[in-house]
């Protein structure tokens, strides 16, 4: 999520005491397939199983393509 018209400390006190999976942002802050696979089927539904399979390739995927360039 980006704050456009906002603070983003702010948005991070506001939610200092909420779960990780109920701020607006989630699951884009986190490196999980699992977490990714959960939106995702939250959203568009599926196989959360699948889901984590394909999220763990992608993720992966991004990864060594940024360590290659460096």
């Amino acid at each position: 999520m980006i704050i456009h018209n906002g603070d983003h400390a702010e948005f991070e006190r506001a939610n200092v005491n909420t779960k990780p999976e109920d701020r607006a942002d989630w699951p884009l802050p986190s490196f999980d397939a699992r977490d990714w696979a959960k939106a995702f089927v939250k959203m568009h539904g599926g196989d959360e199983g699948l889901m984590q399979v394909w999220f763990a390739n992608a993720l992966m995927r991004g990864y060594d393509e940024r360590s290659k360039r460096s």
